[in-house]
């Protein structure tokens, strides 16, 4: 991902002053200040944008130009969050730039904001916990690893389905795929609700096995290298668009920070979920209990190990 907007910010002091981005961005957006000093980005563009309302961070302002076309603004509201705009507007910047419509340029930037207000509802400072860098990791890992060779890049992006709060990270045509990250000798993962498992349709427990590591270590994956190793070998701009709001959707935007764990991975082991798996079912449990979660024995499930 290019890092353009703390750079142009860096240099933008004037009132109410904007620069373009770049010359050879297919949409007109510039970075600046607006008449109240606040860091912006400004969309210019002949296409009416759809509502979209302020956040507790982000100021919107829409306005017609002389020129007849439309004005759509982003402010930064508190300057304690400079850094999350930055990469709120280098998303921006990013996403859009493959797109070949520019009439519907707007339309994208308007849903793209409201994926990151709704991110930034769930947790204001904008940081995934060590725990969810590892599981997303561990997704991460399974979809670059096994996924994307076994059913080609689109079908395994749109199998992706875990961040929509779905019983299962990944549902395919013939298979889906519920993915748990450990340390390696770990002897249970957790089983989050009854549902992740009970299910008619066969699927697969993945075990992702992520021990920390050390920066001298060559096999590193952190979040963002995995990230931008797999945003590297996409094909076209909808495969980067398409993985960029599951990335967001998931709570995940770069910063620095995720480059302070690192993980080698040891194994990825998987096992057949059918009909005869231990696991907990709606059908025998009673039903004042609406939802529970429990430890499954990694040991006592090897008679249903698929492959390593």
């Amino acid at each position: 991902m290019s890092i353009i907007a703390k750079e142009i910010f860096a240099i933008s002091q004037e009132i109410d002053s904007f620069r373009r981005v770049d010359e050879d961005h297919p949409l007109d957006i510039y970075l600046g200040r607006d008449a109240s000093a606040r860091i912006s980005m400004l969309l210019i563009s002949k296409s009416v944008p759809m509502q979209i309302y302020s956040s507790h961070l982000i100021g919107i302002s829409i306005g017609k130009r002389v020129d007849g076309a439309c004005a759509l603004s982003f402010s930064l509201l508190d300057n304690q969050y400079q850094d999350i705009f930055f990469h709120f507007c280098d998303d921006i910047i990013n996403a859009t730039r493959d797109i070949k419509d520019k009439s519907q340029g707007i339309t994208f930037v308007c849903l793209r904001y409201l994926k990151w207000q709704e991110m930034l509802k769930k947790n204001r400072s904008g940081l995934l916990s060590f725990s969810e860098i590892k599981g997303l990791i561990g997704e991460l890992v399974f979809l670059k690893e096994i996924l994307f060779d076994k059913y080609g890049k689109n079908v395994a992006l749109q199998s992706w389905i875990g961040p929509d709060k779905a019983d299962q990270d990944f549902v395919c045509s013939d298979l889906w795929y519920e993915v748990k990250a450990t340390v390696s000798g770990g002897a249970t993962v957790k089983i989050s609700s009854i549902e992740q498992l009970d299910t008619d349709n066969d699927g697969e427990l993945v075990v992702v096995y992520l021990d920390k590591t050390s920066c001298a270590n060559p096999n590193r994956i952190t979040l963002n290298s995995i990230v931008y190793e797999i945003e590297n070998s996409l094909e076209n701009g909808e495969q980067r668009r398409l993985f960029g709001d599951i990335l967001i959707r998931q709570g995940y935007v770069y910063r620095n920070e995720y480059d302070e764990h690192g993980f080698v991975c040891t194994s990825i082991n998987r096992y057949s979920v059918n009909q005869s798996f231990p696991a907990l079912r709606k059908r025998n449990i009673p039903t004042a209990i609406a939802n529970s979660n429990y430890l499954l024995s990694i040991p006592a499930i090897q008679d249903f190990f698929k492959e390593n």
